[in-house]
């Protein structure tokens, strides 16, 4: 039951963030037009927000915005879209989101805190698209957690091995709906980033990754994530 319960924390937040105080500037620099990043913060407290740079699976700052009247701006370039994280100087939250050189808000509500507002970014748009079907696959995961409590309580052996075969059919759901949510989006800079977390999983399907991988436009396969991919498949 734990593998499926961080399954379904990973569609959320695709991975975990340790935090590091050194900056980077790597890949923020370039010839190309810049982002700005226009946000707001909603019902919480916060001086200071931070850019983050996410490597594997540490964050390293890399700028910071002082807060005036609930809002902040981060302006930049960087080379290719790819995801970063927004942390807070008196919030252990972590929000992550897509930056592409484009201006565009968003907007951070505490009580909401992984599902930001963010307009004007086609990119995160269609990475919300994939994080909000991903949910509605795993709801179902709510619904079992008491029945799988109350047959441990009970120690019911076959109630137990009957919700295990239910939590498996979620994973392989949420696995199909992926692959295909790729296979639907091969020229877009998220489909590597999808690509990118199967490749974290458990049990990982090595031939629909390549296959995966085949049929994202170049591009793609030459953003991080899909070069991050292509360094597993050639492993």
């Amino acid at each position: 039951m734990k593998k499926y319960l961080l399954i379904y924390l990973a569609s959320f937040l695709f991975f975990s963030c340790n935090s590091n105080n050194s900056k980077s500037k790597e890949n923020i620099t370039s010839k190309n037009n810049g982002f700005v990043l226009q946000g707001e913060i909603q019902n919480f407290d916060a001086d200071t927000i931070y850019l983050n740079k996410i490597i594997e699976n540490s964050i390293y700052k890399i700028d910071s915005s002082v807060v005036f009247k609930n809002n902040f701006t981060f302006k930049g370039v960087v080379n290719v879209p790819e995801r970063f994280a927004l942390t807070f100087n008196k919030n252990a939250a972590v929000v992550v989101l897509v930056i592409e050189n484009s201006t565009f808000k968003i907007v951070i509500n505490a009580n909401e805190i992984q599902d930001p507002i963010i307009t004007g970014s086609e990119l995160n748009l269609k990475l919300n698209e994939y994080k909000q079907a991903s949910k509605n696959i795993f709801k179902k995961i709510s619904y079992l957690f008491p029945h799988f409590q109350k047959a441990r309580l009970e120690n019911d052996a076959e109630k137990l091995t009957a919700i295990g075969n239910d939590m498996k059919k979620i994973e392989k759901e949420f696995t199909n709906y992926s692959f295909k949510f790729i296979e639907n989006n091969k020229n877009s800079f998220i489909a590597a980033m999808v690509l990118r977390d199967q490749i974290k999983a458990s049990d990982i399907d090595t031939l629909r990754v390549k296959e995966s991988f085949k049929i994202l436009s170049d591009e793609v396969k030459n953003s991080p994530d899909g070069l991050l991919v292509k360094d597993f498949l050639q492993q």
